[in-house]
C-alpha cells in the first residue's frame, strides 16, 4: 500500500507545477495557495466527517503544527507560484528534488539521526548537482536572490516533515493533514484577499480557477494526505523520496510546454537522483529514538 501511495503521489505532484503556471497568468500567488489549501482542505473535510473519527490534537500540539503549516504549507505554496513565472516550472519543480538530502541535515538537530558516510557521499554529490543547476541558473539570468528563495522550499519541506515525525506523530495522518490545510487557509486568507490579480479575460480567469481548484483537489487534498501517511509510518527519509521522482514530471510538462531544457539540466537531474538513490535504497526507515513508540500508533 505504501508503494502504490508512493506512486500516485508522483504523478500527482509531478503535475502540480505546470498547474501553478496555469494558475498564476490569472491570480496572485497567493491566491493559487489559498485555492490550494482551501478546496483540498474542504474535500479532506469531507472524507472526515463521513469517518467519523474522534480528534485527538491537543492544546500542546498547537505550536508545532502552526510552525509545520508556516514552513511546509504556507511559504513554500505561496513562494513557488511566485518563482514559476521568472524561472519556469520545470526548474522550479526540479529544486524539490533536493528535499531527501536537505532532511539528511536537517535530521541530525531535530531527530537526532546522524548521516552515514554513505549519506555524507550522497549529501555531496547533491550539492555538487544543485551548484550545476546554480551556475546554470545564473546563465540564465536567475538573480542569486531568486534562486536562493527557490531552494528555500526544499529545505522548509525538509524541516517541516522532520517535524511531524518528532513531535505529531501520533496524531491520525487524516486529522493532522486537514488542521494543516484549514490553518494555513486561515492565516493566507487576508493576504489573499488583498492581494491584486492580474488583469485577464474572464475566460483565462476561470481557467486560472480551474486549475488551481484541481491543484487543490488532487495535489494538496489527496497527495498530501497520503504523503503524511508515509511521513508518519516510513519516516521522513522515505516520503521524502517523492521528491527524487517529482522533478521528472516537473522537467517533462515544461519542456511539452516550451520551456527551455539543458543539457546541463537534465544531467544535474538525473546525477540528483542517483545520489538519493545511493543515501536511501536497501536502508531501513530511519525511527528517531523519540518516536519509536509513536511509530505504533499511526493509521494503518
Amino acid at each position: 500500500m505504501a508503494h502504490l501511495s508512493f506512486a500516485i503521489i508522483c504523478v500527482i505532484w509531478g503535475s502540480s507545477f505546470i498547474l501553478m503556471k496555469r494558475a498564476v497568468v490569472g491570480m496572485s500567488p497567493t491566491s493559487v495557495a489559498w485555492w490550494r489549501l482551501v478546496t483540498g482542505g474542504l474535500a479532506l473535510g469531507l472524507i472526515y466527517l463521513l469517518a467519523r473519527r474522534q480528534p485527538t490534537l491537543r492544546r500542546e500540539h498547537w505550536l508545532p503544527l502552526l510552525g509545520i503549516v508556516l514552513l511546509g504549507f504556507v511559504w513554500p505554496y505561496s513562494l513557488q507560484p511566485a518563482m514559476i513565472p521568472h524561472q519556469g516550472s520545470a526548474f522550479v519543480g526540479m529544486m524539490v528534488g533536493f528535499t531527501p538530502l536537505l532532511t539528511i541535515l536537517v535530521s541530525i538537530p531535530i531527530l537526532g539521526v546522524w548521516p552515514t558516510s554513505r549519506q555524507v557521499v550522497g549529501v555531496l554529490g547533491a550539492l555538487a548537482c544543485l551548484a550545476a543547476l546554480a551556475g546554470e541558473g545564473l546563465q540564465r539570468h536567475i538573480s542569486p536572490a531568486g534562486f536562493a528563495l527557490t531552494i528555500s522550499v526544499p529545505f522548509a519541506y525538509a524541516i517541516a516533515n522532520s517535524w511531524i515525525r518528532r513531535s505529531l506523530g501520533a496524531i491520525p495522518s487524516m486529522e493532522l493533514t486537514l488542521a494543516c490545510l484549514l490553518l494555513g487557509g486561515v492565516i493566507l486568507t487576508p493576504l489573499a484577499w488583498m492581494s491584486p490579480r492580474p488583469v485577464v479575460e474572464p475566460s483565462t480567469y476561470q481557467g486560472a480557477v480551474t486549475a488551481a481548484a484541481t491543484l487543490g483537489l488532487l495535489g494538496t487534498g489527496l497527495s498530501t494526505y497520503l504523503f503524511t501517511r508515509l511521513v508518519q509510518s516510513h519516516g521522513p527519509l522515505f516520503a521524502g523520496m517523492v521528491t527524487n521522482v517529482v522533478p521528472i514530471g516537473a522537467l517533462m510538462w515544461g519542456w511539452a510546454d516550451g520551456e527551455t531544457v539543458t543539457t546541463l539540466q537534465i544531467v544535474a537531474l538525473f546525477g540528483l537522483i542517483a545520489m538519493v538513490s545511493l543515501v536511501q535504497f536497501n536502508r531501513a526507515p530511519i525511527v528517531a529514538p523519540t518516536a519509536r513508540s509513536l511509530a505504533a500508533a499511526t493509521d494503518p
